[in-house]
């Protein structure tokens, strides 16, 4: 079992997540392999995407771009040799979304006309369902505002919402960030930039190497996170928490730790997965710090990756996860990575009881005012496409009068 005696009695701000991620038995060991069935030739190009994009997220790494262009190439090829249907739709739009990454990447104007010759065809064809022209529409609006058609991507993303309600609140952010001129800032896509898995290796441990931690401090650069009633701000605290652990972690007990970030940075979610993934991470934890719109909640919660039925954690994953309240999770993108997940699902609940149990006898054992709210379980998209054990740790309540403090001693 995991040792709890390498703390400091009454060390509270960084120690308290040592326990969490270390030398516990099975942690840092092989997992299971992972089948799937066979699968079609569109779905090995969609195979294909999909392990491409966990590699390079944002389509924005020098290093795989002639992989995305022989890709985007293989994709058009086959979909627009195929009469239009539901299956040949979804390939035109993995399509155009490869060229529109290809456009952000290097800025040739020809991929922006490709990516719309392939999704247009789609937006008007009475072969295929509502919801993936739905689709459609909304990557055709991106298109147009990278082509600076304001007027055009208006137009798409209203006939994405009549098509589809489920899209109704992805437009609405659409349309605030063209009104905030955040909208190339964060590269909106019907994906939510989520990275997909379905076919990788496991983290093993490097021969001669030891296991690498990977902590993800949450937050940063514009994202701010969570603010405490005095004015600290939850981007602030989690990197010098992760700071600090990692020395702890490097110093007591000889690990490599790798950081998310280092610094004040705004590090989208995909990046983060598919950093620790890059990396061969044995465990990922994802640090942050929790708040309520009362400001009296209080008390620590450590999450593992799965769906819930739970409002409160449903809630806590929206904020985290920057959606709009209520907006439902992309289910697909989770029965993908559970290609993966599914193999280190055990191991994941086995990290969040230790995290949780780690801090509850060592923190709470010498702050007898604070709590523990236990494991639970959230969709959070951090976590989505790791090929590790992984958690979320919320390190309490910032906006709470008496953690707050705590957490700034």
């Amino acid at each position: 079992m995991i040792t709890c005696n390498v703390l400091r009695r009454g060390y509270f701000s960084a120690s308290m997540l040592l326990v969490a991620v270390l030398v516990g038995s099975g942690l840092f060991g092989a997992g299971r392999e992972v089948y799937a069935a066979p699968l079609s030739e569109s779905g090995k190009i969609r195979a294909e995407y999909l392990r491409l994009r966990n590699i390079d997220p944002t389509g924005d790494d020098p290093v795989q771009r002639s992989n995305w262009e022989t890709l985007a190439a293989k994709i058009r090829a086959a979909s627009v040799q195929r009469q239009l249907d539901d299956e040949s739709a979804g390939l035109r739009i993995l399509g155009a979304e490869a060229q529109l990454r290809l456009y952000r990447s290097i800025k040739t104007q020809a991929y922006l006309t490709t990516a719309k010759a392939l999704v247009t065809p789609v937006t008007v064809s009475a072969s295929v369902s509502e919801d993936i022209r739905a689709q459609a529409w909304l990557l055709l609006g991106d298109i147009s505002v990278y082509s600076g058609l304001t007027d055009a991507a208006e137009h798409a993303y209203e006939r994405a919402s009549e098509l589809d309600i489920a899209t109704e609140k992805r437009v609405s952010q659409r349309l605030q960030g063209l009104r905030l001129g955040t909208f190339k800032r964060f590269l909106p896509s019907h994906d939510r930039e989520i990275p997909r898995v379905i076919a990788g290796r496991d983290a093993r441990l490097r021969t001669g190497a030891g296991p690498i931690v990977v902590l993800d401090p949450g937050h940063g650069g514009g994202d701010v996170g969570a603010t405490s009633q005095h004015g600290g701000q939850e981007k602030e605290i989690t990197l010098d928490i992760a700071r600090r652990v990692k020395a702890l972690l490097e110093r007591r007990h000889q690990l490599k730790v790798q950081l998310t970030r280092d610094d004040d940075t705004f590090v989208p979610l995909a990046r983060r997965t598919a950093f620790a993934n890059r990396k061969e991470g044995a465990v990922f934890v994802s640090l942050h710090v929790n708040a309520s719109e009362n400001h009296n909640l209080e008390g620590l919660e450590a999450y593992y990756l799965d769906n819930t039925n739970d409002e409160a954690s449903r809630k806590l994953a929206e904020r985290e996860n920057g959606v709009a309240p209520g907006e439902a999770l992309d289910d697909l993108s989770f029965m993908l990575s559970d290609l993966i997940q599914s193999g280190k699902l055990e191991d994941s609940i086995l990290l969040t009881r230790s995290v949780e149990a780690g801090i509850r006898s060592k923190v709470l054992t010498s702050h007898r005012d604070l709590r523990s709210l236990g494991v639970k379980k959230a969709p959070f998209f951090v976590l989505v496409g790791a090929h590790m054990p992984c958690s979320l740790i919320e390190m309490f309540f910032v906006d709470n009068p008496v953690e707050g403090r705590k957490l700034h001693d």
